[in-house]
């Protein structure tokens, strides 16, 4: 590593400069250079300094030079063309589109600028003027593989991915293995629903560039957990490909459901500090940020603000749907109409049109009602005729046809079942169970059969109070397909269906599952207090019985699940079953509805002594992902403490 203080004699700072880009040293060379005064107003110096900032994608400063560089030697057609390569690269479009049509007109870097130019209308999303260009380029010259290549990006744009797939393959064949090809193969496999294909490109990917680049410490942060030294952005990591392959791998797991996968892919990216991601990095790691929403919301945020190209064109549509998702419809709303000139670009007709029934539905709901209908009757429909298609395929048995029907067929299911889950969501908020029930019959012709449909539809049921046994049929599939694995089961499923269990007479089982969670909790050990499957179905037994005017037993439950109060299971998320309970006994006592023993009332206060202890500074509520009040929070050990002096209160009062 070269060091600020190093002494390079007279006569060696050519040799000792030329070594150092040699060596890809260039932010050395950099330094270097610019200790030397003639750096900045020579040829020499301005060339040497342009290439550098170029190659560690400091394309502002490297454009800064190659300016310099054309007042000093105007005539140098390489120049120009740098000067404006490192325009298009700083994402200056328009500037590096004037710098061509100002005298770049050199016949031997006809083909350069030709590439540069369809790049700059690629960039400006002009395909059509980008596919006008790409006809004027020549394939000699070893430029084969390059024209199949962008041939290809303007097929993926026209969404024709198995037409944009074959350039890409010609293109590998014609110029071998190239890691930027090899993604975009990869991205159209991903497109097409071709996971395994796609996976097998990235796989390749990363170990040819684990293999050709150890410099790069990949997977160096998972075995650090986070301490690894940032390898900054060298040269070597964008020609790997490494961070394009490892993003879509992100994407992948991302989409089958497997989070924790998605953020391991991330965290195998070679390291860096936060201000050195790329914006589709920075992208997906907001997505699938472990701590909460508020960070990836920022992150989102801030990407919107840098604006095209910087900002991955699927920003704008998922900052709106995580906003959606943490119930934040007025900051939704606002970004909305903030962002007009988005909406048409960015959010297909579909996605609009949901996105506008959820923040509807906040004011009125039944005009988002109507919205909805709509939109669902819409796809109802297409999803009949594709359902007819798939039917005509198998009878015609042809096999290409059908898996292209199945695939189509399944596209428009992915976006009937939002819109579903939306029309018994509205229902659902204002405790219209009964409403929730009718839309999810409504929908059962399509998604009977979605395992999200299912679990849903087991929750309303659940809700209803008199259909526990009709929501028991629908748990039990979804536990006994993991009942290998039972904690990776939610706890809310475990506890509502050992409490459809108590309420239909079938006690032997709910005990059997609670045993069941139990052993596996033991064998993976909860010393930390992480795993509250246990905890949860136990505080979920205990409100039942609470709500049945069973004080004495559910009480003891609650208290039973956490330990009396005193251990690590105590959060803002248990707490809450706590505090109802509490709260409904002290109205029934209050309206003297019911009597505790006295022994009873004892025990309770007990357990509200040692929550007040072991909860001084456990937050009581959970808050929201951009909630920043500055206010302390209250804590479970003040609710604590003011319950358990209503209950003393209560019990002194004659």
């Amino acid at each position: 590593m070269f060091s600020q203080n190093m002494i390079i004699r007279d006569g060696e700072y050519t040799k000792t400069i030329y070594t150092m880009i040699k060596e890809e040293r260039f932010q050395d060379a950099i330094n270097t250079l610019n200790t030397i005064p003639e750096s900045s107003t020579t040829r020499a110096g301005l060339s040497l300094l342009g290439h550098c900032y170029y190659q560690t994608q400091d394309f502002i400063e490297a454009a800064n030079c190659y300016e310099h560089l054309l007042n000093l030697v105007p005539d140098v057609q390489e120049y120009r063309l740098y000067y404006a390569q490192s325009l298009f690269q700083a994402g200056l479009f328009e500037e590096a589109q004037k710098i061509i049509a100002t005298g770049l007109d050199s016949p031997e870097l006809k083909d350069k600028v030709l590439q540069l130019q369809s790049a700059i209308a690629y960039g400006n999303e002009d395909y059509t003027a980008a596919q006008s260009l790409l006809l004027q380029r020549q394939d000699g010259n070893g430029q084969e593989a390059s024209t199949k290549n962008d041939e290809g990006c303007l097929l993926y744009q026209a969404n024709m991915y198995e037409d944009a797939l074959q350039r890409y393959v010609s293109a590998l064949q014609a110029g071998g293995f190239n890691p930027h090809v090899a993604y975009n193969a990869a991205l159209c496999h991903y497109r097409r629903k071709e996971n395994s294909q796609a996976l097998n490109y990235i796989a390749e990917i990363v170990e040819r560039g684990i293999r050709n680049h150890p410099e790069l410490g990949v997977g160096a942060q998972a075995e650090t957990e986070g301490g690894a030294r940032s390898v900054g952005n060298p040269p070597a990591l964008a020609a790997s490909g490494l961070a394009q392959a490892f993003n879509l791998k992100a994407a992948i797991e991302y989409q089958e459901g497997n989070a924790d996968g998605a953020r391991e892919a991330l965290t195998d990216l070679p390291p860096r500090s936060e201000p050195e991601l790329d914006p589709v990095t920075l992208h997906n790691m907001a997505l699938t940020d472990p701590t909460g929403g508020g960070a990836g919301l920022r992150r989102l945020a801030f990407l919107l603000e840098l604006g095209p190209p910087a900002c991955p064109p699927e920003t704008f549509a998922n900052l709106l749907l995580l906003c959606c998702k943490h119930e934040m419809y007025d900051t939704a709303a606002d970004i909305l109409a903030e962002h007009t000139h988005l909406t048409y670009k960015y959010l297909s007709p579909y996605l609009y049109d949901l996105l506008d029934a959820l923040i509807t539905a906040q004011s009125t709901p039944e005009e988002a009602e109507q919205k909805l209908g709509t939109l669902a009757s819409s796809i109802g429909g297409r999803l009949r005729a594709l359902a007819a298609k798939v039917q005509e395929c198998r009878s015609a048995t042809d096999q290409n046809a059908l898996r292209m029907a199945l695939r189509e067929y399944e596209g428009a299911l992915e976006s009937y079942l939002p819109v579903a889950m939306a029309r018994a969501w509205i229902p659902w908020r204002m405790d219209d169970f009964q409403g929730a029930e009718r839309e999810f019959r409504a929908s059962a012709e399509f998604c009977s059969e979605t395992p999200s449909w299912r679990l849903h539809a087991a929750h309303v049921l659940f809700m209803r109070g008199d259909r526990y046994k009709e929501a028991a049929a629908f748990y039990e599939p979804i536990v006994r397909q993991n009942y290998d694995d039972i904690l990776s089961i939610p706890a809310s499923v475990l506890a509502n269906l050992c409490v459809a269990y108590i309420m239909t007479s079938q006690n032997e089982e709910a005990e059997e599952l609670m045993r069941k969670v139990e052993r596996a909790e033991e064998r993976k050990g909860n010393a930390t207090g992480q795993c509250l499957h246990l905890c949860i179905v136990n505080l979920v037994i205990g409100t039942l019985y609470c709500a049945k005017n069973n004080y004495e037993f559910g009480l003891s439950r609650i208290a039973h699940a956490l330990d009396g109060g005193s251990g690590a299971r105590l959060c803002a998320d248990t707490w809450i079953h706590v505090k109802r309970c509490v709260l409904g006994l002290l109205t029934g006592m209050a309206k003297q509805t019911i009597v505790l023993p006295s022994i009873a009332l004892q025990e309770t206060l007990n357990f509200l002594r040692a929550c007040e202890a072991y909860g001084l500074t456990i937050p009581s509520v959970l808050t929201g992902p951009l909630e920043d009040s500055g206010e302390q929070p209250p804590t479970i050990g003040l609710e604590a403490r003011k319950l358990r002096a209503l209950l003393l209160r209560l019990m002194e009062y004659k």
